[in-house]
């Protein structure tokens, strides 16, 4: 594990798009691809380029995160000097309701705790995404080029608002595009940045006297107006973010593509680490029927799965057809049920006969704990 790096993972409020996968937790614990949860991808990324000291900011419903990341041992970050600290929104000493209104608003939160940081250089990364990025990679190109404060960023674009950096010939990106609503000139950013410790601290002071709160629009608009210049580390491999019910469903079905699967978890590459939960292993009955699903252990299936995605403990009765359904944790599918393009959130009951069909641009979501 190296020393020479501090990461840490701001886990803000949640898009109103997510609607019912984040009605009783933070989007960074939102359930993926059977047994993760988002925040395990940037956590895992900081992990496995060898970071050592995690801090993640967290705002608001986030109890799903205590109990997910609890002391960090399922990340090798359960340490008696550094390894992983939890960050509650309210480190700010004016009355504060625990919403911030961007991220330097929650970096000022905690800058007692950058303030004390010892290693020179900090990851900052968002936890709203799934991706693997090898960052050991981003870290060399940050100092080889002896770079203040690097970007990881992509070719594409999203499909939602975001920030592209102009790349100039030398490699640095000297000029910022703020909210780009689809493809243009410049690169995507990732919202993944390595920056100096004194750099952030600068940027974080000017922020609070000038009452911003925004990193790209006030913080790194800032930086590029008085001559900064930013190094660009190009990422082109499969990277999402999840801002949306339909982002979710279509991350989601796009693991049903080998390529999509071999770059997010190559098998003699960088793993995703998470909670671990031992399970027995997934019973098939004679009745059961599965085309290319992700079924997770300690499921029992009787009856039809195609193009779906289940979680640990999912239980399906005999007789119920799922198609392009995600099941998530200890979700009970009654017999007879018949369920297309469908998200169950943890713990729902779908009793027998029941009939649900959303599409693929509008998936229907059953909240956590509902029966129907």
């Amino acid at each position: 594990m190296r020393n020479d790096l501090h990461g840490i993972i701001y886990t803000l409020s949640a898009e109103p798009a997510l609607r019912e996968l984040v009605e009783h937790r933070n989007s960074a614990s939102i359930p993926f691809g059977g047994r993760y949860r988002l925040i395990d991808f940037a956590l895992s990324m900081m992990v496995n380029a060898g970071i050592r000291d995690v801090g993640v900011i967290m705002e608001r419903d986030y109890q799903s995160l205590l109990d997910h990341l609890s002391n960090g041992a399922d990340w090798g970050l359960a340490r008696r000097s550094g390894g992983l600290r939890l960050l509650p929104p309210f480190g700010l000493p004016e009355a504060h309701s625990g919403h911030f209104s961007g991220c330097m608003e929650a970096l000022r939160s905690v800058r007692s705790y950058i303030r004390d940081i010892t290693q020179e250089d900090i990851v900052l990364c968002a936890a709203d995404w799934v991706g693997n990025i090898d960052l050991a990679a981003a870290v060399e190109l940050h100092r080889s080029t002896g770079a203040e404060m690097t970007a990881v960023c992509s070719e594409g674009y999203g499909p939602f608002a975001h920030h592209r950096l102009v790349k100039d010939p030398d490699g640095f990106a000297r000029h910022l595009l703020f909210s780009e609503g689809g493809p243009g000139e410049g690169l995507f950013s990732r919202e993944i940045y390595i920056l100096k410790r004194e750099l952030l601290l600068q940027l974080m002071d000017y922020c609070s006297d000038a009452l911003h709160n925004h990193f790209h629009r006030d913080a790194v608009a800032h930086y590029l107006a008085q001559g900064g210049k930013i190094a660009v580390y190009e990422h082109n491999q499969y990277a999402r973010r999840i801002t949306s019910v339909r982002d979710y469903y279509d991350a989601s079905m796009e693991l049903h593509q080998p390529q999509m699967m071999a770059e997010l978890f190559p098998a003699d590459g960088l793993p995703i680490r998470t909670k671990e939960r031992a399970e027995a292993s997934t019973y098939y009955s004679d009745t059961a029927k599965v085309n290319s699903s992700l079924v997770a252990d300690g499921c029992y299936i009787e009856g039809e799965l195609d193009h779906c995605i289940l979680f640990r403990g999912v239980r399906v009765a005999k007789g119920a057809k799922l198609k392009n359904c995600v099941v998530m944790q200890d979700t009970v599918i009654g017999a007879g049920a018949q369920l297309r393009c469908v998200i169950a959130d943890k713990d729902c009951v779908v009793t027998d006969n029941c009939f649900l069909a959303g599409t693929d641009r509008l998936p229907v979501v059953i909240p956590k704990g509902e029966r129907v």
